[in-house]
């Protein structure tokens, strides 16, 4: 059921000249095993885990690092990665990892998951941090874009906490972008103590 809804999501939004073919994404996703493995639960944290995100966003990273336009992180280790794939490839890879089932983690109980679960349900709002939860779902499973050039929220539930807390420390850095700067904002609000408690109760969302 899960793979038709996304085939035919992909149908409707026109981000494809035909639909995605999974047996050809789990082919060409061979190359992206080494870091994120087979499944896309990555066992590693400096390479994030992909299974279960949405495909909408998955293709826009690829796009971004082919385009230049994400540097961070490990970009540089996916930019000759994804530099001969054609957008068709992109879309087959980044459809085939959206259904797979994605592993959560569990919490450090020594990095206050408590704090972590306040901001991330209810924000800090002397500080004005929103709730995490409103833009990325009570399950940390985000929001699919629906077809537009916006890639949506992404999934964050069971992500590892150190490329969560590696991620908002390039958004406080104003090294990697958000629409709005939204993530920029939030991210340069927050404490070490902050970025870690959120970062490890993410991490055990289920």
């Amino acid at each position: 059921m899960k793979r038709l809804t996304l085939l035919a999501i992909f149908a409707a939004c026109g981000l494809a000249s035909a639909a995605p073919d999974l047996g050809k994404g789990k082919q060409a996703a061979m190359v992206c095993s080494g870091c994120h493995m087979v499944d896309g639960n990555s066992t590693i944290a400096m390479y994030p885990k992909i299974a279960g995100q949405h495909s909408d966003y998955i293709f826009k990273q690829m796009l971004d690092i082919k385009k230049g336009e994400r540097k961070t992180g490990n970009s540089a280790v996916m930019a000759p990665i994804v530099q001969n794939m054609s957008e068709a490839d992109m879309h087959n890879i980044a459809v085939y990892f959206a259904t797979q089932q994605a592993k959560a983690g569990e919490a450090n109980p020594k990095a206050n998951p408590e704090l972590g679960k306040t901001i991330f349900r209810s924000g800090l709002p002397g500080k004005s941090i929103p709730a995490c939860m409103s833009c990325h779902g009570p399950a940390g499973a985000g929001y699919p874009a629906g077809g537009t050039t916006f890639s949506g929220f992404p999934r964050v539930g069971g992500q590892h906490e150190g490329y969560i807390a590696d991620q908002l420390h390039l958004y406080a850095k104003g090294e990697r972008k958000s629409p709005n700067s939204i993530m920029e904002d939030i991210a340069s609000r927050m404490s070490e103590d902050d970025i870690r408690a959120v970062s490890t109760y993410i991490q055990g969302l289920k």
